[in-house]
């Protein structure tokens, strides 16, 4: 991989040294995944797996162990140790997929999908790249690599379910801002951040085309977005101060607007009338904006 010519010196030695200890982790999971008989396939996904320039130094390790008996690996947790000095694990249970542990090490992380093998005599087919490392009884061929992520734009129900859920989470977070109540309100406030994000991906997907590489969960962000998009994001973060938190919440709405009527007229929907919500906004708000010190 060529570094970014944005890049500064040391910080393009920082991301090739990145990258070579990123391989020498994963060399050092293959060799305990061959020697280990419970493990028997291993597949590598995420931007690793993509292997188009996308990784840096602060990639994850994407790795799916197809074992025999999953019970030891997501029960025990002395054999994560292998791979680096361990910090943290999340346990992720993956309700309707496989549990996932997110192993949290000093100097990276590796995402370990753990399921039973047995699971691919039906065949698994992946919504993004995928690259099968090790295969000891040649099942993979049930495995199906998919393209790069496909924005899926909306229908009538899905727009105005967004829409909806994103003005709620904006009439609960004005609310909690007059009642002086910053930690509720930031958390509503990450509600409505996740609608926004996804009424931004299906307009920039309407305008540019679905197969366009929009990464999920706003991964990569800057490569895609839209100058002025990412340019009115920036005032939609705040601190906790009521005026401050206002004043974002004001620019989220504005970005939101902007989308979701640029997205309606798009697809030929009925755009969200709005002016209501606004006004119930405006009057909550205007309860504590008389207060300098709020």
């Amino acid at each position: 991989m060529v570094p970014p010519r944005s890049l500064t010196r040391a910080a393009s030695v920082a991301l090739i040294l990145g990258l070579v200890h990123q391989k020498r982790v994963l060399a050092d999971v293959l060799s305990w995944a061959q020697s280990e008989p419970n493990v028997r396939v291993v597949v590598l996904d995420g931007s690793l797996a993509r292997d188009d320039g996308s990784t840096d130094e602060w990639s994850d390790l994407d790795l799916q162990l197809y074992v025999t008996d999953p019970a030891p690996l997501l029960e025990q947790r002395s054999w994560y140790g292998q791979f680096g000095e361990v910090l943290v694990v999340e346990a992720l249970e993956n309700r309707g997929w496989f549990p996932t542990r997110l192993v949290y090490y000093v100097d990276g992380k590796i995402d370990f999908m753990i399921a039973p093998v047995a699971v691919l005599r039906d065949a698994q087919e992946y919504d993004r790249p995928m690259r099968v490392l090790i295969d000891k009884d040649g099942v993979s061929a049930s495995i199906a690599g998919g393209p790069r992520t496909r924005v899926e734009l909306p229908d009538a129900d899905e727009y105005h379910v967004c829409v909806n859920d994103f003005y709620a989470a904006a009439l609960m977070e004005a609310k909690m801002l007059v009642r002086d109540e910053p930690i509720k309100a930031k958390v509503r406030d990450f509600d409505l951040k996740a609608r926004l994000f996804e009424m931004i991906v299906w307009d920039h997907a309407a305008r540019y085309g679905e197969e366009r590489d929009v990464r999920p969960r706003g991964a990569e962000f800057r490569r895609w977005v839209d100058g002025d998009t990412e340019a009115r994001l920036r005032g939609c973060w705040s601190d906790t101060s009521t005026h401050a938190a206002a004043t974002a919440l004001g620019a989220s709405i504005d970005l939101f607007d902007t989308s979701s009527t640029r997205l309606a007229h798009a697809l030929g929907f009925e755009p969200f009338a709005n002016d209501a919500v606004l006004r119930e906004i405006g009057r909550i708000l205007n309860a504590r904006m008389d207060d300098p010190d709020s």
